[in-house]
């Protein structure tokens, strides 16, 4: 069994009293114990925290449309310098992530069609 843990996971809030996340995305980088909030400022505009440190990122999905995201820090154990690699890498995670989503949506799009 390899019990090696993977560099970032996403928080689920599914348990005995509901999903207490529902609607939020939220992604943590295991080794700085760093915890990303992630908002897609096109349907949620997010009034900015000066407490969280917070970066604003685009998406391009596959389609070609441009999608603004806010990855705001609610947590870590990083130094500030460390924290802006984090959250570059953060970012970088994420965007593969969602054009995997894409993909995964055309392959289930073109099964349901043959």
């Amino acid at each position: 069994m390899n019990l090696e843990l993977p560099e970032w996971v996403f928080l689920d809030g599914s348990s005995h009293l509901g999903n207490t996340l529902e609607g939020r995305v939220l992604l943590q980088h295991l080794a700085s114990h760093t915890i990303f909030e992630l908002f897609l400022l096109d349907e949620f505009p997010v009034e900015e925290d000066k407490a969280l440190k917070t970066k604003v990122f685009t998406f391009v999905n596959i389609w070609g449309e441009k999608e603004i995201h806010l990855m705001a820090a609610h947590f870590t154990l990083a130094s500030d310098k460390e924290l802006d690699k984090i959250i570059e890498e953060a970012i970088d995670f994420y965007k593969k992530f969602m054009d995997w989503e894409d993909a995964s949506m055309i392959i289930e799009e073109t099964s349901k069609e043959n």
